[in-house]
């Protein structure tokens, strides 16, 4: 029997969650969740779930996520995850991700706020609260639209970043958090969160740049600062810069070396709290040198109609040390 969540229901019944195969409005029939448009597969099949609950709203012939291998497992994840149990580790690491709630307050308060309804907040890749994100859940006047390529507690629906299941104009804030290193077509995925955001939305993401690889064979991209800023070229920026600096990256080579030389992981992670210490170097180099080496960067921007952007703004903007 289909179970869909109240605020899922509310957003299919007002038509910002939306048939991914030609996005026409949702409708729920006969326990079901069907396309409006006639025409459409889903309007006589149905969008498949997981536990009655959560659509799978992909278009697996635009995708490598694989429908049978969804539903035969539950919507497991492709690779092994931990949830958020780790978080202390994580914080020994990379600290407990302070830069990231600083980017968030600004993130909030520049959504649009309305009088008589709360503001639609679509988190990409929300399988798992992102370090330092928890705070996003507890903000007032939104509502959260979750989604990731797995079934968690905190997805409200599966869906590929590549082509999303929202209306045109329909959302007021996209938060994307160590997302676009994995999939294949970032600028893809950046294109539909411009569609899909109202004129006036803001967007914040933050992406790896010296990072090894994790997650193993979805790992793909990496981007300067500047080339972070060039991806969301279509946008007006707001903020942008390093999440971690230089030290975090040595302690990323750290631990990777101990990984490779030992081939355990646990003994990787032993020997990186040795030097936790080198961390601090982030605070040692001038904010302009660990933009130029930073282990992860940020974009905050507005979809902005009048907004422009040449190539040579992109060389105007760079922040690095070694500016003339």
């Amino acid at each position: 029997m289909l179970s869909l969540s109240p605020l899922l229901t509310e957003y299919i019944q007002n038509g910002t969650l939306v048939c991914p195969l030609c996005l026409s409005r949702l409708k729920v029939h006969n326990e079901q969740l069907l396309c409006d448009h006639p025409g459409c597969s889903h309007a006589t099949a149905g969008v498949p779930t997981i536990q009655e609950k959560i659509p799978i709203l992909v278009d697996f012939n635009r995708s490598i996520l694989n429908r049978q291998k969804l539903l035969g497992t539950g919507g497991e994840s492709l690779i092994p995850r931990t949830g958020n149990k780790y978080d202390r580790v994580k914080d020994f690491f990379w600290g407990d991700g302070g830069k990231t709630k600083k980017n968030l307050v600004q993130f909030v308060d520049s959504i649009q706020k309305y009088p008589d309804k709360k503001s639609t907040v679509l988190i990409i890749g929300g399988g798992a609260i992102g370090h330092g994100a928890h705070g996003l859940y507890d903000a007032k006047n939104i509502n959260i639209l979750s989604f990731d390529i797995y079934a968690s507690p905190n997805t409200d629906f599966i869906a590929d970043g590549h082509s999303l299941p929202i209306a045109d104009n329909s959302i007021d804030g996209i938060w994307i958090q160590a997302v676009l290193e994995h999939v294949m077509y970032p600028q893809r995925v950046v294109s539909e969160i411009h569609r899909v955001l109202s004129n006036g939305g803001v967007v914040y993401a933050e992406t790896p740049f010296l990072q090894h690889v994790h997650e193993g064979p979805y790992d793909f991209t990496r981007f300067t600062e500047s080339g972070h800023r060039l991806l969301f070229k279509d946008f007006k920026l707001l903020d942008s810069g390093f999440l971690t600096g230089i030290g975090t990256v040595l302690l990323w080579n750290i631990r990777y070396m101990a990984w490779g030389v030992t081939r355990s992981r646990k003994m990787a992670i032993l020997v990186a709290m040795l030097f936790g210490w080198v961390r601090f170097f982030d605070h040692l180099v001038p904010d302009s040198f660990n933009v130029d080496t930073a282990s992860g960067v940020y974009f905050l921007g507005r979809k902005a109609p009048d907004h422009t952007f040449s190539d040579m703004d992109i060389v105007a903007h760079y922040k690095g040390f070694q500016r003339k």
